[in-house]
């Protein structure tokens, strides 16, 4: 794992073999005041052993179903840590491992994680908002937006909603975070430090290039 700041790492770049490795994912651990939480999705055993030494994890946020896999249980049961995700994420990740509790709407977890569904990408998508006591606002955001050649984007699956996911980026709008902390990209980079030009930007950019993968599942 790399440690990006004071409070938060991101585990070692893992391509996507079920993609054919076209995406590289990506995880994040946060130090926050109450236990470690995990972000998105690790499968690598090193890193596993990068949370153990960090002290391990008290709980696991998935942001959309794609992020379950045999490391889910794996984290689950090695630390004992409970995982959330949307309550429309159940079904598809029962194949890998049960959550402990779900959400359907935004909510405050922790005193100050930040729960923030924002369907479009899946109809379970969500963000998870939070003010580092250290000076920087993270903003995950799984698969919602996203870096593919040198440009943002959105991705359309087969189960996305392409007037949910307009919503989700108007939403967008209005937050000013610091880091976005991407799941999967098309590079080693999972992360992006911007400002609010910056932020506004790429959410215009993202919103006319969308990655439109459901043709090539039909074909």
């Amino acid at each position: 794992m790399k440690q990006l700041y004071e409070d938060l790492w991101v585990s070692t770049p893992e391509a996507l073999s079920e993609s054919g490795h076209e995406e590289i994912m990506h995880g994040f651990l946060l130090k926050h005041p109450r236990g470690n939480i995990l972000i998105s999705r690790i499968e690598n055993q090193e890193d596993h052993q990068a949370i153990a030494e960090q002290g391990g994890i008290i709980r696991h946020y998935l942001t959309h179903w794609h992020e379950a896999g045999p490391g889910t249980r794996t984290l689950q049961q090695r630390f004992s840590s409970a995982l959330y995700c949307h309550i429309r994420t159940l079904g598809p990740i029962s194949n890998f491992v049960e959550a402990d509790d779900t959400f359907s709407r935004a909510e405050v977890h922790c005193g100050s994680f930040h729960v923030v569904p924002t369907p479009g990408h899946t109809p379970g998508s969500t963000s998870y908002l939070y003010a580092s006591p250290f000076g920087k606002t993270y903003l995950f955001v799984g698969d919602t937006i996203t870096r593919s050649s040198d440009r943002w984007v959105t991705v359309l699956e087969t189960d996305s909603n392409e007037a949910d996911l307009a919503n989700s980026l108007e939403f967008y709008r209005a937050l000013r975070p610091d880091v976005i902390l991407m799941g999967t990209t098309q590079d080693h980079r999972g992360w992006e430090e911007v400002t609010i030009r910056d932020w506004l930007a790429l959410l215009d950019e993202a919103e006319t290039t969308p990655r439109d993968r459901r043709q090539r599942v039909l074909n």
